[in-house]
């Protein structure tokens, strides 16, 4: 344990990127306002994924970090960080951007968990403090737990939810009318991924799921994935664009409201999803849920996979491709 004083003071919080890994951040982050709600919380995050934080009562600020252009963008970041005056700096990340900006901020001592967990070890020589992990498998939400857990012994792991408005929610709900869900009703989300990557659910499987289900569906896609990529056909397609993230937290709010359900690959917008409440299945093949799992979801891995899973690449070389990923109705996904 690391000694730290409960007096007023403020704390950054660095968790750059990525969706994902941002949500995992979020219940070390709330379990320390919790325990010590005197502290002036503030985050530091990319600028994309900074919207994932508005609305959150507990956090006095957030810090953007533009990745473009590189030095333009981190000057200034580190300009608005050093103007904070944290006294204390907790790298919930483990690279060397994160350890760069815990450092930028100017914070006296600066936290983050120890070389061997973390994803590039010689970033631990900006820190101040290193955190020895509780387990082997480094789990973004735990480690981030054990590195709040070293300055707030007393934190106990929670789930934050994501907010969404009224007026987000309302706005939402009318685009999926017009596409003919009721967002009073139970729904179901249909969830891909970009096709290049061996984590993406086929759209044939998530075809068969929508049929085999009694809930109308939809398919959501961001504003990475490209254009004419293969999509479940007669189902209606929901685009949020870049600038949009706030649409898919109030999508996700709908849906935990009405009792739907969301499908999908372990990626950020699952992961979202499952943040705001949702009930949300996490289809896993090439990836290990015991390190990337969503908190709150349930995971689902094909019983009757290649024996090479989970394999953790990105590029698939199993002959048939990735099977792993072939989740239809048979699977269990269908409600």
């Amino acid at each position: 344990m690391i000694a730290a004083s409960h007096a007023p003071c403020d704390v950054l919080l660095v968790r750059l990127s990525a969706m994902g890994d941002v949500v995992h951040a979020l219940g070390a982050m709330h379990a320390l306002a919790l325990v010590r709600p005197q502290w002036r919380l503030h985050v530091a995050v990319q600028s994309t994924f900074a919207p994932l934080f508005d609305h959150l009562d507990w956090l006095a600020s957030v810090v953007p970090h533009r990745r473009h252009p590189p030095l333009r963008g981190f000057a200034h970041f580190a300009r608005a960080a050093r103007a904070l005056r944290c006294s204390l700096a907790l790298d919930l990340q483990g690279n060397w951007k994160s350890a760069l900006a815990a450092f930028a901020s100017g914070a006296p001592r600066r936290v983050g968990i120890a070389g061997p967990l973390r994803r590039e070890r010689h970033s631990a020589c900006l820190l101040t403090d290193k955190v020895a992990p509780s387990a082997p498998v480094p789990h973004p939400a735990h480690l981030a737990l054990d590195v709040v857990r070293a300055v707030a012994p007393e934190a106990v792991a929670t789930s934050s939810l994501l907010v969404a408005t009224d007026e987000e929610m309302a706005r939402e709900a009318a685009a999926l009318r017009a596409l003919g869900i009721d967002a009073e009703l139970p729904f179901l989300v249909l969830v891909l991924g970009d096709p290049r990557d061996n984590r993406s659910w086929p759209a044939a499987e998530a075809e068969r799921a929508a049929a085999a289900s009694t809930w109308p569906a939809l398919t959501v896609l961001g504003p990475d994935e490209p254009e004419g990529l293969p999509l479940p056909r007669g189902i209606p397609v929901l685009r949020h664009r870049a600038g949009e993230l706030r649409r898919l937290v109030a999508l996700g709010a709908l849906l935990a409201r009405c009792g739907g359900r969301a499908l999908g690959p372990d990626q950020g917008p699952t992961h979202v999803l499952a943040a705001c409440g949702a009930d949300v299945i996490a289809l896993f093949g090439p990836q290990d849920p015991a390190r990337t799992a969503p908190l709150r979801a349930r995971v689902l891995v094909r019983r009757d996979g290649p024996s090479c899973v989970p394999c953790r690449r990105r590029v698939c070389d199993h002959r048939a491709g990735p099977v792993c990923m072939q989740f239809g109705p048979d699977t269990g996904v269908a409600p």
